[in-house]
């Protein structure tokens, strides 16, 4: 769940960031998108074929929703730890 925050198993694209879909029906997104992003990541346990609302409290946490795509992408480095270490190499 979110407590992988930031930890190993992350890569391979194991966590990715997508446009929030209004829903899902058979793993599918229907009828567009909301115009949120959300960070779903396998590594957690989270499973891109169900909607925000099938899944458990603590990856909906993870998900967000993030209300802009720089947001969400934040949230998604945030995740995978790569904004600690964009920081530290920073002079």
């Amino acid at each position: 769940m979110a407590s992988c925050h930031g930890a190993a198993g992350h890569d391979n694209d194991a966590a990715i960031l997508r446009a929030q879909p209004v829903r899902m029906i058979g793993g599918h997104p229907v009828g567009g998108y909301t115009g949120r992003y959300e960070v779903i990541c396998r590594a957690c346990g989270d499973d891109p074929c169900l909607s925000y609302d099938e899944v458990p409290p603590g990856l909906q946490e993870l998900r967000g929703p993030s209300q802009s795509l720089a947001s969400g992408l934040a949230a998604l480095h945030e995740h995978i730890g790569l904004l600690d270490e964009v920081q530290c190499a920073r002079p």
